[in-house]
């Protein structure tokens, strides 16, 4: 008895020891501790939509799903009861309570062993900071660090950054994970065997872990229902009812809407906790629930991708980058370049129309011709003789629409598309081929394209970030097409016919197309608020069996724009000045046709070498250039000089080179046609 009553004297002069020094470094801390030094951790970046809702979550560094929580967003009466239970005291302590640390001094001694712990919340936040072994040494540091941060934070910011940072099992740090995961919902309402559980989780998080051992934590979160029903926070049959209330068993995945494009953007700004995108929640979820259905109903190796874009605004706000993520493909197809085969004809024609070679009701030619050495057909294998504008591109048909690129010029169709900031990717050299898919575009660049027409030909970039600021026009906005260009284009794709068995709406203007080989089928339509384009085909690009932009992407076009939120009724564009809303009859002379059957592939100039004349000689200073000269001809035009090919200048009617000396020279030019020009000049010094 005597021995025990000496072990317990002992005991006590170490715990007064203790207390003494907690004191000594308390007081110290106040006079001569410099502040706590705090890294910021690191949170889990999150991607939201334009209303704040979350699409994708990612973990951090080390693997963590860790949320910064914000206060307000906490149910109120949660925040009760973990005072209650873990720090009654903590707007009135220093971050060291005094009283608590007696009472477990006494209970130590009066019992021999732990009762009750004497840490308060402060203390527990300074420990997730710092963690350290649990010694005596360290919990003196502890109450020391505690006593500073109080001293350097609020309240508020203590109590915010230990619901932040609280352990509650495996990777899941903060409240705001742990209800995402265990109960799939924020913390702005929780029940009453919710709020519990969160409040028992910490106090042991592995041991406690829902997932994989729910009688344990069950146990615990009973014990917490008790307390709080003891200290008058909830009523006998509030907690009877809560503990009747199983534990989650599993982790709710995390949100996981636009993974694609939510990637891109964590990519695109890594240190950006939060990244709020332009996208519409309901429109995001309704475009996965589509998803879902039309998946089952491709053939196998099959996916798609769906871009849709408010048309005033441009702010995306539906993104699926492929069918489903994980069984189909985790590329962001959207992105993916892809010959687009016809959907590029519209742009085509609009040119033309701009430059006063077209009206929808001229007659084109759809005969058998040749382009040089390129001979186009039509899908259909048929040829439909002399037929209107408006036809020809209803009917998608190939040789009208090469015929026009070629007066135009390839060259200035690409110029065209790259002003608005499509780039199209082709091998060698701008050529007709472009007509028909010849040259790779994106998703992404299609919609952009037809965004610009359905707001009358104005060019505006796509915008993915809320927090992006439009583009305001500063005098005369960039144009893809002049008003009454676009407006023509409009008026042909307004009634453009629906794929054979298809209804959709007739307030949806589309075109379609399809890549040799059936690689890829596209429909890309706008209305007079939204812009949608819809890609169907193999990740890996091979070949497809017979699947067309009009039997495959059309009907999944039709079910996005009717899936999409409704409008106030908007007016109809006005008529530009100068649009002819006339019959082909009425039209002039010069627009009736476009080039006339039979002589539409004859030059109206012939190659010809200007400079330097055949036979002339030319007086040259040592080191001049020899500049050479050309009219005529079907670009790209190819220079051989004394049988030297010279580099190729696109769109220029000249090029200059370095002379091979004096004496006589040859210099010959060959066209896309296969026609070519010579000249011999003969070259002395001055």
């Amino acid at each position: 008895m005597a021995e025990k009553k000496k072990w317990r004297c002992g005991k006590i002069l170490c715990l007064l020891l203790f207390c003494v020094l907690a004191c000594a470094a308390g007081t110290a801390a106040f006079i001569f501790s410099p502040d706590l030094q705090r890294e910021e951790p690191e949170w889990s970046a999150q991607v939201v939509s334009s209303d704040g809702e979350s699409l994708r979550i990612f973990t951090t560094a080390d693997g963590r799903w860790r949320l910064k929580t914000e206060l307000q967003h906490l149910d109120p009466r949660f925040l009760h009861f973990l005072l209650a239970c873990e720090d009654s005291r903590f707007y009135r302590h220093p971050g060291v309570d005094g009283m608590a640390l007696l009472r477990a001094v006494g209970q130590l001694v009066t019992n021999g062993r732990v009762i009750s712990g004497a840490s308060t919340i402060t203390m527990q936040t300074v420990r997730l900071l710092h963690p350290r072994p649990r010694t005596i040494v360290s919990k003196v540091v502890e109450m020391l660090e505690a006593l500073r941060l109080q001293q350097q934070l609020g309240r508020e910011e203590i109590l915010t950054l230990y619901l932040s940072l609280a352990p509650y099992g495996g990777n899941i740090e903060g409240i705001e994970a742990a209800t995402r995961l265990y109960f799939n919902k924020s913390p702005q309402q929780l029940t009453p065997s919710e709020a519990a559980l969160l409040i028992a989780l910490p106090q042991s998080p592995e041991s406690y872990r829902p997932d994989r051992f729910p009688e344990q934590v069950k146990g615990a979160r009973d014990r917490i229902l008790r307390r709080l029903n003891e200290a008058g926070l909830l009523s006998a049959e509030e907690s009877a009812v809560a503990t009747a209330m199983p534990v989650p068993t599993r982790r709710f995945p995390m949100p996981f809407l636009a993974p694609q494009l939510a990637l891109r953007l964590h990519t695109a700004f890594p240190q950006q906790r939060l990244v709020r995108t332009t996208l519409d929640g309901p429109t995001e979820r309704g475009l996965r629930a589509l998803a879902f259905r039309v998946a089952r109903e491709l053939e196998p190796g099959l996916t798609f991708a769906v871009l849709v874009v408010e048309s005033d605004s441009r702010r995306v706000i539906g993104y699926l980058g492929s069918g489903d993520f994980f069984t189909d493909s985790q590329l962001d197809l959207t992105r993916a370049v892809r010959s687009p085969g016809s959907t590029l004809k519209p742009f085509i024609y609009g040119i033309a129309f701009e430059r006063g070679l077209l009206h929808p009701e001229s007659w084109i030619d759809d005969s058998p011709r040749r382009f040089g050495l390129y001979r186009p057909r039509n899908f259909d294998g048929c040829f439909h003789g002399e037929i209107s504008v408006r036809e020809a591109l209803h009917r998608s048909l190939n040789v009208p629409a090469v015929a026009v690129l070629r007066r135009i010029g390839p060259l200035r169709f690409v110029a065209r598309l790259a002003k608005a900031g499509v780039h199209l990717r082709f091998k060698g050299e701008a050529d007709l081929p472009l007509a028909l898919g010849g040259g790779g575009v994106t998703l992404e660049e299609l919609v952009t394209l037809y965004a610009d027409l359905a707001d009358g030909g104005c060019i505006r970039p796509l915008r993915w970030l809320e927090n992006s600021i439009p583009e305001k026009a500063s005098g005369e906005s960039p144009r893809l097409l002049s008003p009454v260009a676009a407006w023509y284009v409009d008026d042909i794709l307004k009634a453009m016919p629906f794929p054979a068995g298809q209804q959709g709406s007739r307030d949806v203007r589309f075109k379609t197309g399809t890549s040799y080989g059936f690689r890829d089928a596209w429909a890309v339509g706008y209305n007079r608020y939204y812009t949608a384009g819809v890609w169907v085909g193999r990740p890996d690009g091979s070949f497809g069996r017979s699947g067309t932009g009009s039997s495959l992407a059309v009907p999944l076009l039709f079910n996005v724009f009717a899936s999409l939120p409704p409008h106030s009724p908007r007016a109809a564009l006005p008529v530009p000045p100068g649009v002819l809303q006339v019959r082909h009859v009425e039209l002039p002379t010069a627009l009736k046709r476009f080039e006339q059957p039979g002589i539409w592939l004859s030059r109206t100039v012939p190659l010809q070498i200007l400079f330097p004349l055949d036979g002339s000689v030319l007086p040259l200073l040592p080191g001049q250039k020899i500049t050479l000269k050309v009219q005529g001809g079907t670009p790209p035009l190819h220079w051989l000089y004394n049988g030297r090919p010279l580099p190729v200048a696109p769109g220029r009617s000249s090029v200059r080179c370095d002379s091979d000396g004096i004496g006589w020279s040859e210099a010959i030019v060959i066209d896309s046609e296969g026609d070519q020009a010579a000249v011999r000049f003969k070259i002395e010094t001055q």
